[in-house]
This record gives structure tokens, sequence and C-alpha cells, in this order.
């Protein structure tokens, strides 16, 4: 994993920070197959799935530069 240290990012529409784990993520789906994508969880709270573990998030490179601003 390419963990990228002090890479904060701000949601343009909820205001939260989040942090970026990996940027160098393959997405291997059919139609976007080889797509750079981005690897994410939110800043200084932790989101958790029913079983407790942290939720992270996944989006597109471009997508994700469309919608947060990095710090």
């Amino acid at each position: 994993m390419n963990t990228v240290n002090n890479n904060l990012w701000k949601n343009n529409k909820n205001g939260k920070f989040y942090i970026v784990l990996d940027y160098n993520i393959l997405n291997c789906t059919n139609l976007q197959d080889g797509e750079k994508m981005y690897l994410y969880k939110v800043f200084q709270e932790k989101i958790l799935d029913d079983f407790g573990n942290e939720l992270t998030f996944v989006r597109s490179e471009k997508e994700f530069k469309l919608k947060f601003t990095k710090l």
C-alpha cells in the first residue's frame, strides 16, 4: 500500500476531512479496466460497518479530484 502521509482532502459537498490511504489502485472492472482509483477514509472519525470494521471508500482519480480539495 502506498500510504500518503499528510495527504488531507476536504469534501466539497459535506465539508468533512478525508485522508488518502492509497492512490495507486487499479480498477479491474470490465469497462473501467486500468482506471486509477483513490482509497480513502474519514479523517479523525471512524465510520464502522455492522461488524465493527472501519469503512474505507474508493473513487476514480478523476471523480475524487472533482469532489475533493487538497489541503
